[in-house]
């Protein structure tokens, strides 16, 4: 009886140990599938972020385009927006204390993408070259080809005076120029 017992003892040992060995494997094949699945799920995790950082880099790029577009655009005049461009240029000759005046806008037909302008300034001398140097560095990629300045002679205005009397008043000289320019436009 001995020697049975001794028997169920051996085949049961074997028994766990080979149970306990297929438990062994097949946790290990537990393990390693959930190691591949992680690894698989990591790297498409990696690859979703690193799409998602192209495509802020990618959104950041156009932004940067699209201000340097507007930068681009900002140095050529619209021909749509004409009446704009005439209004910025008569409020630098009232901001100096001149008259600036647009007296002729030509789209040339030959020449693509210019716009030639012609502005009188009038007032005192100072104002009148400020204002040229103004009209000269303007944010618009512009060719100023022609200036012409003229000093207009003093005149004699005859005022009454507190008590009637007739008295003769010399007003400052003004100037004058003519000045020719033309500007790139987008179309």
């Amino acid at each position: 009886m001995k020697n049975n017992q001794t028997t169920y003892t051996l085949i049961f040992s074997i028994f766990v140990g080979i149970l306990a060995i297929c438990l062994f494997v097949f946790f290990l094949r537990v393990i390693k599938n959930k190691n591949i699945h992680t690894s698989a799920v990591l790297s498409t995790l990696e690859n979703k972020m690193q799409d998602k950082e192209d495509a802020l880099k990618f959104s950041e790029k156009i932004a940067e385009i699209k201000t340097l577009e507007d930068s681009m655009n900002s140095r050529f005049l619209d021909p749509e927006k004409i009446d704009t461009f005439v209004n910025y240029l008569e409020k630098i000759g009232q901001d100096i204390g001149s008259i600036l005046l647009v007296n002729n806008i030509e789209i040339p037909t030959k020449i693509k993408n210019k716009i030639l302008f012609r502005v009188s300034i009038e007032g005192k001398f100072g104002e009148v070259i400020r204002t040229i140097t103004l009209l000269e560095n303007i944010p618009y990629q512009i060719n100023i080809t022609q200036v012409y300045i003229n000093k207009n002679m003093k005149k004699q205005i005859q005022k009454e005076d507190e008590n009637g009397k007739l008295i003769m008043i010399e007003e400052e000289p003004k100037w004058q120029a003519d000045v020719f320019f033309s500007i790139l436009s987008s179309r």
